[in-house]
């Protein structure tokens, strides 16, 4: 007879006097469950499934006590790595930025006036034609523009991507902009160069935090928000609404400008400005854990259940190369200028990282992680920030935060049930 044991992926988002609200974070189910029914599971290695309820073991909140879930977990990154078959690069076009932000990552290590040329162009191109067959992808290649500032590159983004649509090589591509060069006319010709993926755009708060935390002027500012208004059509814009100490006062105001008065679309995210570099970000610039959900709480009203992440972030991917304006290679695009963390140069074309063993081997991740009960949802946070960077993940804070957002996600849901029924 099949015995059962407790999901150590299990978390109590709530309790009351009676009941029990279980959330397995691998299979995404919840459910309010009886404090009785908790008390026959919990922590248990030998449940038999004729003593408690099947839903309980059909919703993933008891398992075969046979199975071990984090080599399920590991088996399950495995696979979505082998089935991915698609090459991805972040292309730096250029070390060179028309701003100065006062927390970026690259402020102190580039930040330079260096661009890609078409020699390094040339061999990129050489690179991903020989990449696709000889592994003889079958999904598209995705290429993140990056920088500095892509746009100030121009050149070389029109270079490689004509001369991919001219090899046949398909591909989609993002970009991360400060948008402030991003006009209607390069949005045409971006989408024209299949920028078909999401443009990413910060904005740090209204014009007089943006200008000082970007060193720019506030014209900048509004320039920028008139760009997203003008081009909104043409590409699918991302704004990422950086929340900091210095701009947390601002950022209910900015985005009643972004919906009410520029009447804008676009959707938006919020990003807590972390360190990335201690001697970078200061305590004026950075925000606490417990203040960032806060603010996002308030600003996002929909609460959804996070996807559950099957391999993490895009730097685990087998076939994901950073490649920087002189053809160096690097694992993740946040260490790009950092030159001890150069892996290889594009004009090796044998150049093809090895994770296994690596900061950015999961199986190592999953590991590290194995004790976290979210670590389906998280799968393992920021490798750079954690490992490089020694930043703290904050495993309770999280913890929390996912127990609040699903809670908030049930009062939405039976907000609506009410409003329907009315």
């Amino acid at each position: 007879m099949q015995l059962y044991k407790y999901s150590q992926f299990n978390i109590i988002a709530d309790q009351t006097e009676d009941k029990v609200l279980i959330y397995n974070t691998y299979t995404l189910n919840y459910r309010w469950i009886d404090n009785s029914e908790l008390d026959d599971i919990q922590d248990k290695q030998s449940i038999d499934i004729g003593d408690v309820p099947v839903y309980l073991a059909n919703e993933g909140f008891i398992v075969p006590n046979t199975l071990d879930e984090i080599q399920r977990l590991k088996d399950d990154a495995k696979a979505h790595a082998e089935k991915a078959d698609f090459m991805f690069l972040s292309i730096f076009t250029t070390l060179a930025c028309n701003y100065r932000c006062v927390y970026c990552f690259e402020k102190d290590q580039l930040c330079q006036t260096e661009h890609m040329t078409k020699e390094t162009a040339d061999e990129i191109i050489a690179f991903i034609k020989r990449r696709y067959v000889d592994h003889k992808f079958t999904k598209p290649l995705k290429i993140k523009w990056f920088g500095g500032e892509p746009l100030l590159n121009m050149d070389i983004i029109r270079y490689i991507s004509n001369a991919l649509i001219i090899n046949n090589i398909e591909f989609n591509a993002r970009m991360y902009t400060n948008g402030r060069l991003l006009t209607k006319e390069i949005a045409e010709e971006l989408k024209s160069l299949h920028v078909t993926d999401e443009v990413v755009i910060p904005l740090d708060g209204l014009a007089p935090t943006y200008a000082k935390l970007k060193n720019c002027t506030e014209d900048d500012f509004y320039k920028t928000i008139q760009n997203i208004k003008d081009v909104e059509d043409i590409l699918k814009i991302t704004i990422h609404i950086n929340i900091s100490e210095a701009s947390k006062s601002d950022i209910l105001q900015l985005v009643k400008l972004i919906r009410n008065d520029y009447k804008i679309k676009s959707s938006f995210n919020t990003i807590s400005i972390a360190p990335q570099n201690t001697t970078i970000i200061n305590s004026e610039n950075n925000i606490s854990y417990d203040e960032f959900h806060k603010i996002k709480d308030i600003l996002l009203k929909d609460a959804v259940i996070p996807l559950r992440r099957r391999y993490g972030c895009e730097a685990r991917h087998p076939d994901y190369y950073v490649i920087d304006t002189k053809g160096d290679i690097y694992i993740c695009e946040h260490l790009v200028g950092q030159k001890k963390y150069i892996v290889g140069n594009i004009k090796d074309q044998s150049s093809i990282i090895n994770r296994n063993g690596t900061l950015w081997d999961n199986s190592r991740i999953i590991d590290d992680c194995k004790e976290c009960p979210i670590l389906p949802l998280c799968f393992g946070y920021c490798t750079s920030q954690r490992f490089i960077d020694n930043i703290d993940c904050q495993k309770d804070k999280r913890i929390e935060a996912t127990k609040q957002q699903l809670l908030k996600l049930i009062s939405n849901r039976n907000q609506s049930i009410k409003h329907q029924n009315e």
